[in-house]
């Protein structure tokens, strides 16, 4: 079979492939784009899969991007429902299911899959949320009052399903290994994430491990180590991900907890790596990451895409800085997060009427900022921290006495 061919191929048909797409064809309109997805759908937005409510009718085209198919007809070819199997870097050529592709330049973005623990693997009623048709599943499970529901995994999108669950009448319980979910951002934190979920109504088993599933008189609950029993007629695992670098285990690129590349995003030659697959040196906090959030794709995503057409007209290529960043909406609460831990920081917390500030330092240096609500300070202080911000300039967002305490 002859392969087909194009001037830059994007595998993967989220977030980052997309702006990568829109990028090449913005900056390149001569060049032909190929987006690779193994969904059915046009490139569409993932938050809100675990944020519309259940009594709202959750409509793929409503939630794709509009731009997507504006792309489609600039010319950009979408080959959906199409799975890359393999990569040959030597020729240029991804192996696809259902032929071949030849490309200039390539930018991966297959993302992350969910982690599915052997206890639940294969298990009729156990779902994950990361595509659409995993929420449509889900809410079709959910759609009986009468069902009691089990989150296995207390991080944010647990607790986002939560939100919208136990808001609409539903039995809704939390588990998860640790104690203090968000422990990574401090104990107050912690306290202040499972404080919100319990004054909600949402049941809390924390610091126990699930050991076996079973079943009674036709309904189900979760086994806990210290022998609780939480029911679980529906089971939602959300415990973790892992990038989606099996097909490219033969291509001679370099895997380190995700695909590594360079600070253009570069990981060989003519190949880029975009979104929560790539593990790059971020020179805005002088170390190597790699990031699970929808922002971060979407930036890394347009640079990645910039780089290939520089690659390609023989100029090179500008390295990708920028600062995490998330959001999470629950139980009417918002909760914000920029910066960088690496967990030796020290916090300083500021709570009003008005929600909950928590600053993080390292000597002089701020390297993140949390908030709950606190809306307008946070939007602030996330742009300050594009440059390296000293703590002597954050005194106005912090009482008087608090700052004068910490500063000291």
């Amino acid at each position: 079979m002859t392969p087909s061919t194009t001037d830059v191929a994007i595998v993967g048909g989220s977030t980052a492939g997309l702006r990568a797409a829109e990028a090449v064809a913005r900056h390149a309109p001569e060049l032909s784009v190929t987006v690779i997805s193994d969904e059915p759908h046009l490139p569409y937005e993932l938050p809100p899969l675990s944020k519309v409510a259940l009594h709202d009718r959750l409509d793929v085209e409503a939630l794709v991007y509009p731009f997507a198919a504006g792309l489609r007809g600039q010319g950009v070819d979408f080959k959906l429902n199409t799975r890359a199997q393999a990569l040959d870097t030597k020729s240029n050529t991804v192996l696809l299911s259902d032929g071949e592709l030849t490309y200039r330049a390539l930018v991966i973005a297959t993302g992350c899959e969910a982690v599915i623990p052997p206890l639940f693997a294969g298990r009729p009623g156990v779902h994950a949320l990361r595509r659409f048709e995993d929420a449509t599943a889900l809410r079709a499970a959910v759609a009986d009052p009468a069902v009691s529901v089990a989150i296995v995994g207390a991080g944010f999108i647990g607790g986002e399903f939560a939100s919208t669950l136990v808001k609409a009448g539903r039995t809704v319980s939390l588990v998860d290994l640790a104690a203090k979910p968000l422990g990574r951002f401090g104990q107050p934190v912690a306290d202040a994430y499972v404080a919100l979920h319990r004054d909600a109504g949402v049941g809390l088993f924390l610091g126990s491990g699930v050991v076996d599933v079973a079943e009674e008189d036709g309904r189900r609950s979760l086994v806990l180590d210290d022998g609780t029993r939480v029911p679980a007629d529906v089971i939602v695992v959300g415990v973790g991900v892992r990038p989606s670098i099996d097909w490219l285990r033969d291509s001679g690129l370099t895997f380190d907890n995700g695909v590594l590349a360079d600070a253009t995003l570069r990981a060989t030659d003519n190949v880029f790596v975009a979104g929560d697959v790539v593990r790059w040196p971020n020179a805005r906090f002088d170390t190597v990451m790699r990031i699970e959030h929808w922002t971060s794709a979407a930036e890394q995503g347009r640079a990645a895409g910039i780089n290939a057409v520089k690659l390609i007209r023989g100029s090179e290529g500008e390295d990708f800085t920028n600062v995490p960043y998330f959001w999470s909406d629950q139980h009417g609460v918002r909760i914000q997060f920029a910066g960088h831990l690496t967990g030796d920081e020290e916090m300083v917390e500021s709570r009003t009427a008005d929600g909950s500030l928590f600053l993080y330092r390292r000597g002089e240096a701020v390297t993140g900022v949390l908030a709950f609500e606190r809306r307008a300070q946070f939007v602030k202080l996330r742009a300050l921290l594009r440059r390296e911000l000293s703590w002597q300039a954050v005194g106005e967002f912090m009482p008087q006495a608090i700052f004068n305490k910490e500063y000291q």
